[in-house]
């Protein structure tokens, strides 16, 4: 892949020229090459790649010293929001994934989840069906039918266990189902599964 020029990749990544200049001062992405009159040259695929990631990371509200520490250590923690009126289900939850590469935020019901959603933008939700106010099904529809969140993996997790619950909740658009009582084996199963991961081992 060339070296090109600050406006061709500008063009390419559809960001302003001075954005690509700042990101190089604070050293984000990085210059490959110069022009014989001094000019800036990057390298297209890599730079694109890292222009990408850079626009996703602001999109999740990191600063740019958040993300150039992040780029630098190679490391993005996923986040997930878990819903659920029950306390002991979200430590367990945290205890069970906290050794994982994710991050958590919690909310008791669907009210303080609505509040908490567009700011947190979360990778995945869990997401109990039966709370005060707003339930597992409104939640979820809310959420499918929101073009800003809709693409959020969501797990659903309750101990409403009937064929009847999992289909309505897979009809509004949950992307898998556990019922409570679960293992941290049965856990990590499925929301690998939903990220296309290997299975990781029992800790």
């Amino acid at each position: 892949m060339p070296n090109v020029k600050i406006s061709e990749i500008s063009q390419k990544a559809k960001v302003l020229p001075s954005t690509i200049r700042h990101y190089t001062d604070l050293g984000l992405i990085e210059v490959t090459d110069r022009t014989e009159g001094g000019q800036r040259l990057y390298d297209e695929e890599k730079t694109l790649s890292q222009l990408a990631k850079i626009k996703h990371l602001s999109s999740r509200g990191y600063t740019l010293a958040q993300i150039k520490e992040v780029l630098t250590t190679g490391g993005i923690k996923k986040r997930i929001l878990i819903i659920d009126d029950d306390p002991d289900v979200a430590d367990l939850i945290k205890a069970i994934l906290t050794d994982e590469n994710w991050e958590f935020k919690h909310a008791t019901d669907g009210f303080e989840a609505g509040k908490i959603l567009l700011d947190y933008l979360p990778d995945l939700i869990t997401l109990d069906l039966v709370m005060p106010g707003t339930d597992g099904f409104k939640v979820c529809q809310n959420i499918r039918n929101d073009p800003r969140i809709k693409n959020i993996k969501i797990l659903s997790i309750t101990a409403y266990d009937t064929p009847e619950y999992k289909q309505k909740i897979l009809n509004a658009g949950a992307d898998d189902y556990l019922p409570k009582p679960f293992t941290p084996e049965e856990l990590r199963t499925k929301i690998n599964s939903m990220f296309n991961k290997p299975e990781l081992a029992v800790k």
